[in-house]
């Protein structure tokens, strides 16, 4: 029956943002006692990613998109930091009250900042999932080819084996294939499993981030906030190394609190859904 009553809380539905038809999930908990929560997914994932959170939290309200060309969303073409976060604070002003926080995972971290810049006003606080954080100066000599993972899987299995090859972490089994069934897509019930965007979409997104051309400086955009900040960081994190910590810090007017997840890598909201629930409700209690 508990399981019956937390499906009733979510609204799933379409809504037309700056032009292009844009899914989302929207928690709406009965008892909601904090600001809502607008939360955005990484470069990987889509919306799904938010489930267990969400569920786990109980009564946060979480809007969560898929982003433009993910999961079930248009893809309007267009990859900039600036148009992604265009798009959420257009979805946002429909959907949310006056002022609300925004939370980021990945690279949605730089989208993440850009709209607490631009909506300074609307935007109480802001949370950060595992950012990708460079250390050192790149190298000069050309990365060596990986092998492109396979487009889809015949199975739930062999799909959470590749992301238990792939991420690190300390996975349960249970978390993983929740997390997997959270964000992966099928066509039909007995279709194969594939990821939640078309491989050339992720390449055209990387593509851009890598030119010149691209706006995600992560460090550049930290300066420019002002209000409360909480990192979520993953203790086996590839992706934000212990060695990025302070210099990605020390970027703030005022130091973020930072809570480190000592047994996830990237996706702390998956493998300690305790961890971040825990201290995104002591976060939210001193946001207004």
């Amino acid at each position: 029956m508990k399981a019956d009553l937390e499906i009733d809380l979510w609204r799933t539905g379409y809504h037309t943002v700056n032009g292009f038809s844009q899914f989302c999930r929207d928690w709406q908990p009965r008892d909601e006692r904090y600001l809502p929560v607008l939360a955005l997914h990484g470069s990987l994932t889509q919306c799904g990613m938010w489930i267990a959170p969400a569920e786990a939290a109980g009564s946060i309200r979480m809007l969560c998109p898929d982003q433009r060309g993910f999961g079930l969303s248009n893809d309007p073409g267009g990859d900039s930091c600036a148009e992604f976060a265009s798009d959420a604070l257009a979805l946002a002003q429909n959907l949310l009250p006056e002022r609300y926080v925004i939370m980021g995972h990945s690279f949605a971290c730089s989208i993440t900042l850009e709209a607490a810049r631009m909506a300074s006003g609307h935007v109480a606080a802001v949370v950060l999932v595992d950012p990708v954080v460079p250390v050192g100066t790149p190298s000069a000599a050309p990365a060596a080819p990986s092998t492109p993972p396979p487009e889809t899987f015949a199975t739930l299995e062999e799909a959470e084996r590749h992301f238990r090859d792939t991420e690190e972490g300390k996975w349960t089994d249970d978390a993983l294939r929740c997390f997997v069934q959270d964000i992966m897509m099928r066509d039909n019930e007995s279709g194969p499993w594939r990821f939640p965007y078309a491989p050339v979409r992720l390449r055209r997104l990387r593509a851009f981030t890598a030119s010149s051309a691209s706006d995600y400086n992560l460090l550049a955009k930290a300066k420019t906030v002002r209000c409360p900040v909480l990192v979520f960081r993953g203790g086996m994190s590839k992706r934000f190394p212990p060695a990025a910590e302070q210099p990605f810090l020390a970027a703030f007017a005022s130091k973020p609190h930072v809570v480190v997840c000592p047994n996830s890598g990237h996706f702390p909201t998956a493998t300690e859904p305790d961890v971040v629930v825990e201290e995104l409700k002591r976060f939210l209690d001193g946001v207004r």
